[in-house]
């Protein structure tokens, strides 16, 4: 009991359908140990931490992330394709001690807009972990392995993932698991392999699935079949499969892909900007519980779930004839299922006894928030990174008054837009930009 601490507040979300009012959360060392009412705690006790006027809340975990991969913000939108032109256009000249310096700045991004865990996909993925530590964010990383195509591939790929996954797997904050890129940039035999490994190693997979036309057209004419029942006949699609966008489709796609119990990832912003949302009602339909995650720059701009739920929510709604979702059933998404899913089970995502302090705290008193009627539903459609005041991640405050803890923030800033610049000069799209190459 020695590390007890009280966390008092005006509301406290245990799940999405249950809030308490006027409670206190108790935490011992980074594990809940549960919510009770505030009069229950001795006024005399030295570790109450009186939160004041906010409302604590379950924090939100981004399924689909690249957070390295804010470089190219602004430079999707053009005539250019966002990912085989400007994505694959500055990988190449990607280090460990870049991408290091550019996933604290998309870390900042997501842990400012209440995210407490990521499921990202990255090349130098060693890189992405230790960012992850010196932030303070849970993490679950895989490195990125293509075999076809790409900026970086080849067995030296493999086994760089390999190590990372058996180097990390002992960390209390990175979740290592197995990050095949996609079906048209790994080859069916690396696939297999990898799903085998995976399941060997007890390791989720995280894959991009039936992403784009020209993954498309490439399965169509070497396989003669669509990308989703490709992985579906190589027999590598499982309950532990994440499975990012999965909205380039055929008949018959997503039947099979609920058939598998695979975990669809819909990222709204990306794929409404594209003009080609996941279908979400015909999986909600097929008993299918999907994800939301923010992918990255070039098709989204920024790493704020708060903007993913509520675009999810009017995404799926504004074509729906059934199947309408609503704040609460967003708010679960974001908060149990994506991080339940990710976690292969050992996370809730709940502020419920026994499971990991990740937890933020959201400011009621603002102009976002007023009037305040139904707690869940305000946090879904009213918040925004402002009202985001302290991020608690395994018991360890990252984020205090809107403040980070654990780094300095402009030197983060700082190192971010000069690890930039190093990138832009070395592909030469510092002069493509000037040019209007992206226009």
């Amino acid at each position: 009991m020695i590390n007890q601490e009280y966390f008092s507040a005006r509301y406290i979300v245990e799940d999405y359908k249950t809030v308490h009012e006027n409670s206190v959360l108790i935490v011992n060392g980074n594990y809940i140990e549960g919510i009770v009412p505030i009069e229950t705690i001795s006024k005399d006790s030295k570790n109450i931490n009186d939160l004041g006027d906010v409302i604590i809340s379950p924090g939100f975990t981004n399924a689909h992330s690249h957070v390295a991969l804010n470089s190219v913000k602004g430079l999707g939108y053009g005539s250019a394709s966002a990912l085989y032109d400007v994505m694959w256009g500055i990988e190449p000249a990607l280090e460990n001690d870049l991408v290091y310096k550019l996933s604290l700045l998309g870390m900042m991004d997501a842990i400012s807009s209440g995210t407490t865990s990521i499921n990202d996909h990255y090349f130098f993925a060693d890189s992405v972990a230790k960012a992850c530590e010196t932030i303070g964010i849970r993490g679950f990383i895989g490195h990125t392995i293509m075999t076809e195509y790409g900026p970086w591939t080849g067995n030296e790929q493999i086994n760089q993932a390999k190590s990372f996954n058996s180097n990390w797997k002992n960390s209390k904050t990175v979740h290592p698991i197995v990050a095949p890129h996609e079906t048209s940039t790994v080859s069916p035999k690396i696939l297999k392999e990898l799903s085998n490994y995976a399941l060997e190693n007890n390791l989720l997979t995280h894959i991009h699935l039936a992403q784009t036309q020209k993954e498309m057209e490439y399965i169509k004419s070497n396989f003669k079949t669509s990308p989703i029942k490709h992985a579906y006949n190589l027999g590598i699609l499982n309950e532990k499969v994440i499975a990012a966008h999965c909205n380039v489709i055929e008949d018959g796609d997503l039947e099979l892909l609920a058939e598998s119990k695979a975990f669809p990832v819909f990222c709204p912003t990306t794929h409404g900007i594209a003009g080609k949302p996941m279908n979400t009602n015909f999986l909600s339909e097929l008993s299918v519980d999907w994800g939301i995650g923010t992918d990255c720059s070039g098709g989204n701009d920024d790493y704020d779930m708060l903007e993913e739920m509520r675009t999810a929510l009017v995404l799926n709604n504004s074509v729906a004839k059934k199947n309408f979702i609503k704040p609460k059933e967003v708010f679960r998404k974001a908060s149990e299922e994506n991080i339940k899913r990710i976690s292969g089970g050992v996370f809730s995502g709940k502020l419920s006894k026994n499971q990991k302090a990740d937890f933020i705290t959201v400011l009621i008193n603002t102009p976002r928030m007023l009037p305040l009627h139904d707690v869940v539903n305000n946090i879904v459609m009213c918040a925004s990174s402002k009202e985001i005041n302290d991020v608690y991640i395994d018991g360890k405050c990252v984020l205090k008054n809107s403040e980070f803890q654990q780094i300095d923030e402009q030197a983060v800033l700082e190192d971010g837009m000069n690890a930039l610049n190093k990138i832009f000069v070395k592909t030469g799209f510092d002069k493509k930009i000037s040019e209007g190459d992206f226009l």
